[in-house]
């Protein structure tokens, strides 16, 4: 899917869906290591006792990841590729230059940017819940329990900044 972009933002991406096939390791192996920990974000997390926004417990995640896990990874393009790198190796740079004011200046730029990456995320989410997967469950709309993870770099195989979110079909119900 592409053309996610949030409104106002003008930020796009691509969405992509893949079958966890490694028991959640591609996003584990870095959450709260080198990348930030997960963050819930799916309608159906507070009926699953899950607090939206707040941080993934990753043996929680473990413990609720049953049955077939899908990925919906969202990847920036490379336009935001390109400003988010420059502005985070430009804070680097002034830190290291002993100029810290301006690299705090220019590290909340890159972190403003990268709150456009999630709304485009977001929505884009939003909108496949709306859809609704007959695979996840027949009825539409869909609440999906989400554990998003987010990653700056690609050592993993994705070249660009991106969210890994991963959804627990057995866990998708019907709003309400």
């Amino acid at each position: 899917m592409t053309g996610t972009g949030a409104r106002g933002t003008e930020t796009s991406g691509v969405m992509r869906l893949t079958w966890v096939t490694d028991h959640l390791a591609h996003v584990l192996e870095h959450s709260q290591s080198d990348e930030p920990s997960g963050t819930w974000t799916g309608l159906a997390c507070p009926g699953h006792g899950l607090e939206i926004g707040t941080d993934v417990d990753n043996s929680t995640l473990q413990h609720l990841a049953r049955g077939d896990l899908a990925d919906f990874t969202w990847e920036a393009p490379a336009d935001f590729t390109a400003e988010h790198a420059q502005l985070s190796l430009a804070a680097i740079r002034a830190h290291q230059d002993g100029e810290p004011e301006a690299g705090e200046q220019l590290w909340q730029h890159a972190q403003t940017l990268w709150s456009r990456a999630w709304s485009a995320n977001h929505q884009a989410l939003g909108l496949l819940q709306a859809a609704g997967l007959t695979r996840f469950s027949p009825v539409k709309p869909q609440r999906w329990v989400i554990a998003s993870f987010e990653h700056h770099n690609g050592p993993h195989g994705v070249a660009h900044p991106h969210i890994h979110n991963i959804v627990i079909p057995a866990l998708t119900t019907a709003p309400g």
